[in-house]
């Protein structure tokens, strides 16, 4: 296969992941770099409500919500991007300057994975993909959740990681969990004729979720953004990072 000329400095995914923290309001420096502190001191990356120990691994359904608001199965994740260092402008945009990254490898170790996108267009409603598929597969789940897991199963939902379920009911039970929380809860539609820039472009983020907290040891800390006029700052306040620091 020929090698195509600029390819070695070509970057397309990164092999660290990162997590900014501004999410709530990508313009309030002061407020985002207390809050990359607090993270760095407590050595967790949480999702709420906010612990600092490995946090929870489960899932809520809100029936009243669908597929498309991203809030029919609310898992409790962290989440983080596979974006180069140096293309991090737009998701910076949207999320603020200041964050932190690990080595992929790391996360991985711990279950993190990529969400799984499903594009959107003006008109895939009268077709097979899109919104159609979305719509569609939502209403099977619920119809399976109607027809066959409440009908057919009542009690705790326990089995053993690897072992086949010896029952009817246990095998409806883990399907219906594995389907939902490793499956429904990980797309992630969006709009496919939106610019990339735009806030609403979720395909540019290259999310990655993670069941539970994060929590970490410095060491294990790659990168830790913040804005250039807080470099100095950051420096006085966590020495420990003063290495590891790339201004924004």
């Amino acid at each position: 296969m020929r090698e195509l000329k600029g390819m070695d400095n070509a970057r397309y995914t990164s092999d660290h992941l990162f997590h900014l923290v501004g999410r709530a309001c990508p313009t309030d420096h002061e407020a985002n770099y207390q809050t990359l502190l607090q993270v760095l001191d407590s050595e967790c990356i949480s999702h709420p409500p906010h612990t600092s120990d490995w946090g929870a691994h489960q899932y809520t359904i809100n029936w009243d919500e669908n597929i498309f608001t991203e809030k029919l199965i609310i898992p409790t994740v962290t989440c983080f991007c596979d974006i180069p260092l140096e293309h991090l402008q737009i998701h910076t945009k949207k999320y603020g300057l200041f964050g932190l990254s690990f080595p992929r490898d790391y996360l991985i170790s711990y279950g993190a994975r990529p969400v799984i996108y499903i594009p959107l267009q003006r008109n895939d409603h009268i077709s097979i993909i899109g919104r159609s598929f979305l719509h569609d597969l939502e209403q099977v789940w619920r119809g399976f959740r109607e027809h066959v897991v409440d009908a057919n199963f009542e009690g705790t939902r326990t089995r053993t990681l690897g072992i086949q379920p010896n029952s009817s009911e246990s095998a409806i039970a883990a399907v219906d969990d594995l389907f939902t929380q490793h499956f429904l809860a990980f797309i992630k539609p969006f709009d496919s004729e939106l610019p990339d820039d735009h806030p609403d472009n979720y395909y540019l983020e290259r999310e990655w979720r993670k069941y539970g907290n994060l929590r970490f040891q410095p060491h294990q800390v790659r990168r830790v953004l913040v804005a250039k006029e807080y470099v100095d700052r950051f420096k006085n306040d966590r020495p420990a990072y003063s290495n590891i620091i790339e201004a924004l």
